[in-house]
């Protein structure tokens, strides 16, 4: 019985699609899936309000909560109540890495390789009260520097994080600590 063999050009064709069909799964390729929220519940979820406290107070405990997660700060402006601030992790995608290397050679092709996140914070006096609103915008930025996608934050988890840091700053800058 004679045994027929596969060409070397097949098999080598068949192990690329394989590969490529396996790097598809491997990744997300894209931002999380958007929740089903009202503008209403997303205003709750990135707003508190502090008592008893001043507004550059509020301002100085919103700045040490975003350096304690990390963030850089980018600007203020104390009249405003504005802080700008923004954080980046490396994160490399290595299956897109992987299939846009395959595709276009080594060294080519646009893939993500960074995670930025960046807040803007709002802080303005609402009665006797001041009232503090932080957007986070998360963004997948390729290796050559342009941004894959972009999308707000509605992890209400990571708001609350941040917020019951800015509770204890604001304690301590009330209490001069």
């Amino acid at each position: 019985m004679k045994s027929r063999s596969i060409p070397a050009s097949s098999k080598l064709f068949f192990i690329a699609l394989l590969c490529l069909t396996l790097s598809g799964c491997m990744g997300s390729g894209g931002p999380p899936p958007m929740p089903d929220m009202t503008q209403l519940q997303v205003r709750q979820m990135q707003t508190r309000e502090y008592s008893d406290v001043s507004k550059m107070e509020v301002i100085k405990a919103v700045l040490s909560a975003l350096m304690d997660e990390g963030y850089a700060i980018r600007s203020t402006d104390k009249d405003l109540g504005v802080v700008t601030a923004a954080k980046e992790v490396y994160d490399l995608d290595s299956s897109t890495k992987f299939a846009a290397e395959f595709n276009q050679g080594a060294g080519s092709g646009t893939y993500q390789t960074t995670m930025r996140s960046e807040a803007s914070t709002m802080i303005r006096e609402r009665g006797k009260n001041i009232q503090v609103r932080i957007s986070i915008v998360q963004k997948s930025v390729s290796n050559t520097g342009g941004n894959i996608w972009s999308q707000p934050v509605y992890d209400s988890k990571i708001y609350q994080t941040i917020f019951s840091k800015v509770g204890k700053a604001v304690f301590l800058e009330k209490e001069k600590i």
